[in-house]
């Protein structure tokens, strides 16, 4: 799924979102799941002195995005590595945030990161920023065949509620969901207006008007946020929110 610049623009706000959940970033230093994208320039502005790790599996993003830092004048701030598919290349507690962004820019390749082993690297106090495409009942191969055919081809098969134990058990704290579902919905209804495409039509209509698949019923965009605690806290002492858009 790619979005186009007009589209990004009207996606701003979940942008905004995360550099609040972040802020202040000057002098930190962020480590961003995907190598694809602008979140990693916009975080690698913002640091000052800091720095913005932004870790792929694939060489060849890897490559294409120093390439862009390269021409961005970034580079000092702005450095990219490869990650294991279940392993992150980083000491413990290296970083002071941490941004996985799939709402914007879906991974190509599939990692197992689970959440503890993104929070073994965050430091004490640190934040996790989680940006996610949910689907609480998967769709069926065929939908999901659908869906690919305009651009929607990454699901994550789970619930709000699942996001909020992984964040916890992986230790953070003051977790909470908002979501923003709405706002990429509007995105996509934008988009089907635009896109004549005769072998679209049917992937438009499950995905905005089916009443078990479509967006707002079945898709999901949500963004998850929680802190490393300074402090080990016990569980269960810290209420859990989701909150709308």
């Amino acid at each position: 799924m790619r979005w186009s610049a007009g589209e990004r623009k009207q996606l701003w706000p979940i942008l905004e979102q995360v550099m609040a959940a972040l802020a202040p970033l000057e002098g930190k230093r962020v480590l961003l799941g995907n190598a694809a994208g602008q979140v990693a320039r916009l975080l690698a502005q913002r640091v000052g002195e800091g720095q913005v790790v932004g870790v792929d599996l694939d060489p060849k993003q890897l490559e294409a995005a120093r390439r862009r830092a390269r021409g961005w004048g970034l580079e000092g701030r702005l450095e990219f590595q490869r990650a294991e598919p279940d392993h992150l290349p980083f000491p413990d507690a290296s970083f002071d945030a941490l941004v996985s962004e799939f709402i914007m820019f879906p991974a190509p390749q599939p990692t197992r990161l689970g959440l503890s082993e993104l929070a073994r690297v965050l430091r004490p106090g640190g934040k996790m920023v989680l940006t996610d495409i949910i689907t609480p009942e998967p769709p069926p191969p065929e939908v999901q065949a659908e869906l690919g055919r305009i651009g929607l081809d990454y699901l994550c098969d789970a619930t709000r509620n699942d996001f909020l134990g992984w964040m916890e058990e992986a230790g953070m704290r003051g977790v909470e969901v908002r979501d923003f579902t709405g706002l990429v919905r509007k995105v996509w209804e934008a988009r089907r207006g635009e896109d004549s495409t005769p072998g679209h039509r049917r992937a438009y209509m499950l995905l905005l008007d089916d009443p078990q698949n479509s967006i707002g019923r079945g898709i999901f965009f949500i963004f998850v946020q929680g802190t490393k605690p300074v402090v080990p806290v016990r569980k269960g002492l810290e209420p859990r929110r989701v909150v709308s858009t």
